[in-house]
């Protein structure tokens, strides 16, 4: 399989290696990062950076598929990018979050139900094996500690800054939601809008499963752990601790903790290469030629809902207070109803501009002047009644059926 790479990152350079290692190739380079250039060109030798050129990959001449990370390009030129490589239906693997607002996630995710194309998303915290076993302890209960009541998450970062912050949040609410379950609403305390850190940032949130939810910022000098994630039942605590790999070394194991009283088990869990599972899953993917199996092997509704949940959390902290998150699919039939809406709001405005202006014309006018505009009313309502012909513009389209879409196979 051959592979072009736009935008790198400690993540990407870790899925170039997996590829490396599972005997791919890597065939393009756009938009490195000067800190990245060593290990890139290590990686990849003798490929020169192509960012000016980065439309090549839309060739399936040049690759394969391709695997996007953050790179130094703008959320808006990303956006921009992974909607145009969407729309031709090239195999994508993108590092989340790619953008800062879940609008793009909404539009790529439309264009790829319309054309039918793979676009998956990497996050190395989701596709872990103990998150489904989690699942069923918090649902049914531990045969030990009991009815799980709270589930809490705390985050390690070492930069505080709003966008990292908000990064790490966009990953860890997928793990949550697979944990206690869908995330229904939220309500997010701490810095003020335009504070530069986000360090006391704290999340609330109520969940489909019976367990509340809370997510918060730690210290990166606390402790050598990067996220640890507890449930919290009636005779004690399952503490799971997760350690990031260092793009250089291999993954470190995680841990899973059962504390009781005068009784604290330790133990680790067996190593998970995220990246490398998700090559061998991309590599497959690739391989599917049905409609059903490139819907299937998409993930990218997933990361939509996790963007969903952070734009809320973002909402709520501007708001301050309690926010439903609202979950859906944006179809062109969503899409259209929107600029329909905006249209219609348009159109009352201009309208009641309009006979404000008639009104003051018309009280000018002397019974011996004509009238500026004879026949205003008639082209008004023709206006009128061109906008709503427009509602009927839908029924006239003959809309592609598509398969229902399956469970996401998460990487």
């Amino acid at each position: 399989m051959k592979l072009a790479i736009l935008g790198t990152d400690p993540d990407l350079l870790r899925l170039a290696a997996a590829a490396a290692a599972e005997g791919h190739a890597i065939v393009w380079l756009g938009d490195v990062r000067p800190e990245d250039a060593a290990a890139i060109a290590w990686l990849a030798p003798n490929l020169a950076d192509q960012s000016a050129e980065w439309e090549l990959v839309l060739d399936r001449g040049t690759a394969d598929a391709v695997v996007i990370g953050r790179g130094t390009a703008s959320s808006a030129l990303r956006a921009e990018q992974l909607k145009r490589i969407a729309a031709e239906t090239m195999p994508l693997v993108v590092v989340h979050p790619a953008c800062d607002s879940v609008l793009p996630y909404y539009e790529v995710d439309m264009t790829r139900r319309e054309m039918g194309g793979i676009v998956r998303h990497y996050n190395p915290l989701a596709g872990h094996p103990i998150f489904p076993e989690l699942s069923a302890w918090v649902r049914d209960g531990h045969p030990m500690i009991g009815a799980i009541h709270q589930v809490t998450c705390e985050r390690r970062v070492g930069d505080t800054s709003r966008i990292e912050v908000l990064n790490h949040l966009a990953r860890d609410v997928e793990p949550l939601a697979i944990v206690a379950g869908d995330i229904r609403r939220v309500s997010a305390i701490g810095p003020k809008t335009g504070q530069p850190s986000f360090a006391s940032l704290q999340v609330q949130m109520t969940c489909s499963g019976p367990a509340s939810v809370r997510w918060s910022v730690g210290s990166l000098n606390a402790a050598d752990y990067d996220l640890a994630m507890a449930l919290v039942g009636e005779r004690g605590t399952i503490r799971l601790v997760a350690f990031q790999s260092v793009a250089a070394s291999e993954p470190r194991a995680w841990q899973l903790e059962t504390i009781r009283t005068g009784d604290h088990d330790r133990r680790s869990l067996e190593p998970f290469d995220p990246a490398r599972l998700a090559i061998r899953q991309l590599e497959q993917a690739v391989a599917t030629t049905s409609a059903e199996g490139r819907q299937e092997w998409s993930t990218w509704n997933s990361a939509t809902r996790a963007m969903e949940v952070v734009d809320a959390i973002e909402l709520s902290l501007e708001k301050g207070r309690t926010l439903d998150v609202h979950q859906q699919e944006l179809t062109e039939r969503l899409a259209f109803r929107g600029t329909m809406a905006a249209l219609g709001c348009g159109l009352l405005l201009v309208g009641f501009c309009v006979f404000v202006l008639v009104t003051l014309f018309g009280t000018a006018e002397g019974e011996e002047r004509p009238r500026l505009i004879a026949s205003w009313p008639i082209i008004l309502l023709a206006v009128l009644a061109f906008f709503l012909v427009l509602q009927c513009a839908p029924l006239l389209v003959a809309k592609k059926k598509l398969p229902s879409e399956p469970a996401d196979k998460d990487t």
